[in-house]
């Protein structure tokens, strides 16, 4: 139980829930948030449907096809990867959490018998399970359509690596949504977005100043590490990458949490 649940005076305070309730609370909040958003054709569609789309038709169809240089499908598709895995978190926390916020929900979880962190819980393992249906379809259409060499192994390997790149993503998500208006989350998750993925260099070179900042976006070091975990060449160490992604989301997450505490 929450610190928050109600004591009747002369009563014992109520008993902590065993582990095993602690687990199904959670996993039951986790269930209906996903069952909810899946519901809710505005965010499941743009989420599941999009990065397949654009992979297919920018990094299959407009790419040449099979007429491409050696390793180029296999780069696109990295690429790709780490654009489709962005989208659950970045966008199930900074535009839901906004909206909720500014409903009220907020405020008014905090007064129900309810494990403590249950909300974001609920929110990172349905933004996980979203990441994992993309990079399935992605894997599909990369194998199909995508020519894509990889071996099966290598695939996996990318899949789990990428898979976890939907924590910075929700880190970044979580705060845009604890600062920014409900009417205005959805354009700077947009914004957010994009800049992201094209000034990171996921699907096309980069050169002189733009180069230079790579590093600055997540999304840079998510696909360093991708290329990294498919055994294709990449930049800089895989400490270095992990140590920049948790450092980022830590701190973001830090922030929202403190505005979140102090504003609902």
């Amino acid at each position: 139980m929450s610190a928050l649940a109600p004591i009747v005076q002369g009563q014992d305070p109520v008993p902590p829930m065993s582990l095993g309730r602690l687990i199904g609370a959670y996993l039951s909040d986790a269930k209906y948030e996903s069952l909810r958003l899946l519901r809710t054709p505005a965010f499941s569609v743009p989420i599941l449907a999009m990065p397949i789309l654009f992979y297919t038709v920018i990094g299959v169809l407009l790419n040449g096809g099979s007429h491409r240089p050696p390793g180029f499908a296999d780069q696109m598709f990295v690429g790709w990867t780490v654009y489709g895995v962005m989208g659950p978190g970045l966008f199930g926390f900074g535009i839901l959490v906004a909206v909720e916020r500014n409903m009220g929900l907020l405020t008014y979880k905090r007064a129900l018998p309810m494990p403590t962190g249950s909300y974001l819980a609920a929110k990172l393992i349905m933004a996980y399970a979203f990441a994992i249906v993309v990079m399935a379809m992605l894997v599909a259409a990369g194998l199909t359509m995508g020519h894509v060499a990889l071996a099966p192994l290598k695939l996996l390997t990318v899949a789990a690596v990428m898979s976890l790149g939907v924590i910075p993503a929700c880190a970044i998500g979580l705060f845009i949504g604890s600062w920014a208006p409900a009417s205005s989350a959805s354009a700077f998750a947009n914004i957010v977005y994009l800049a992201m993925a094209f000034l990171s260099g996921l699907f096309f070179p980069l050169s002189g100043f733009l180069q230079t900042i790579r590093p600055v976006w997540p999304t840079y070091h998510l696909k360093q590490l991708a290329l990294a975990s498919a055994g294709l060449p990449s930049d800089g160490s895989i400490a270095g990458h992990l140590g920049v992604l948790v450092a980022m989301s830590a701190v973001l997450i830090l922030l929202a949490a403190r505005r979140l505490a102090k504003n609902g």
